[in-house]
């Protein structure tokens, strides 16, 4: 197997959010010299086995690009690195674009985008395969390798048949600083009684522990910071860019379809090092509405069992509707029981139920209508990929640092 390739999205803001911020969850703050980036690529420095390394800058709005990407590449410099480090940033973007516009139609250089999740890690796959490799490992900027062996590990069996399927997507899993794989779901607030999210992602993870089962097992959730995909994967199967959060469970629901097969590497561990910054919990949960929501009749059109993705996120992606409705208004409830107490009858209590503006009513119908456009979307990025392997590429795509 050729050299694999690790890229990086490095996610950067500044100052408080706006709203012309893209939301994800720990951008690095500008203002803030806390930054987790070196971190992360030093501890590179511990493996085992050759490979190359890409950064991808990630600002939350165009504005700081510039300035993302004059500090990310400050900061490969200073790391002193041992190994080949390259950087995409927000003026190699717009390169890649112009040279798509001026060899083919417009509707490929669309596909590009360094705005949302689901678009950053698409790019995180046409960097590799525009630079010709076979193998991309995915991690984030606020994680550390500690396993000295994980590239082994990594590309041991990923592009391997098994009946007749090639092994497309190898995801690994998440220790924390004090090396735990669970949430804290110990304090859970009572208006998610049936949105108990970490309770459900910690049942999820009992796979990783259970002494049972083998190595490479069948899983229902996956990690985009700690993510294998091979080659002949990623030119049929890309993210979808309509995903607000947890484009890595989706893409993995994704690779089923498209007929690749999809396992958990129980011994596939990174270290989960997030920065101090993190996103308000109530866009956070308006982010999972869309998300699931969506999920649902996206997964209707695949024809996907739901209970094939339990307990997590297979649990949201049934009787979805009536779970997010009943837990916005026991949000609302608990939010505003200062003042409901103050009630006089349940006539009152009905009238003030009628006044709230339930986020599902604003999307539901943009997330059913939405859900078939990733099928559109996927023959025409077979259609990039194929483009992009004849495409002779220029020096000035990705920078050497």
């Amino acid at each position: 197997m050729k050299k694999p390739v690790i890229v990086i999205p490095s996610y950067w803001t500044k100052g408080k959010n706006n709203k012309e911020d893209i939301i994800y969850d720990h951008p690095t703050n500008l203002q803030n010299p806390n930054e987790t980036l070196s971190k992360t690529l030093k501890s590179f420095e511990n493996i085992i086995g050759e490979f190359d390394t890409i950064v991808v800058g990630c600002p939350t709005r165009p504005s700081i690009g510039e300035e993302v990407d004059k500090t990310i590449v400050e900061i490969i410099e200073n790391s002193d690195l041992s190994f080949r480090t390259m950087f995409f940033g927000s003026k190699e973007l717009e390169i890649l674009k112009d040279l798509i516009d001026k060899n083919t139609s417009s509707k490929f250089s669309e596909l590009i985008s360094n705005k949302g999740y689901g678009n950053i890690r698409n790019l995180c796959l046409i960097l590799p395969h525009l630079l010709g490799y076979e193998t991309v490992v995915l991690i984030d900027d606020d994680e550390l390798i500690t396993d000295t062996l994980f590239i082994q590990k990594a590309v041991e069996f990923i592009g391997t048949r098994d009946q007749d399927k090639i092994l497309g997507l190898v995801v690994g899993y998440y220790r924390n600083v004090d090396d735990s794989i669970f949430l804290d779901d110990s304090n859970a607030p009572w208006w998610t009684l049936v949105w108990e999210k970490e309770k459900l992602m910690n049942q999820a993870f009992q796979i990783i522990t259970d002494p049972t089962l083998d190595r490479l097992v069948d899983t229902p959730f996956a990690f985009g910071g700690n993510m294998v995909i091979h080659k002949s994967c990623w030119k049929l199967v890309p993210f979808d860019p309509l995903i607000a959060r947890g484009e890595d469970m989706d893409y993995l629901r994704n690779v089923k379809y498209y007929g690749f097969d999809a396992k958990l590497d129980r011994s596939l561990s990174i270290e989960h090092d997030p920065p101090l910054f993190s996103t308000d919990h109530k866009i956070k949960f308006r982010q999972d509405i869309q998300r699931f929501l969506y999920s649902k009749y996206k997964l209707e059109q695949m024809h996907l069992d739901p209970v094939a993705f339990a307990p997590y996120p297979g649990y949201f992606l049934e009787q979805t509707e009536g779970k997010i409705i009943l837990t916005e208004l026991l949000d609302y409830i608990y939010h505003n029981r200062t003042k409901l107490v103050e009630l006089k009858d349940v006539n009152q209590f009905i009238d003030e139920i009628k006044n709230i503006n339930f986020f599902i009513e604003e999307i539901q119908d943009e997330c059913r209508n939405s859900s078939g456009l990733y099928f559109e979307f996927q023959k025409n990025w077979k259609e990039l990929m194929e483009f992009l392997s004849s495409l002779e590429i220029p020096s000035n795509i990705i920078s050497n640092i």
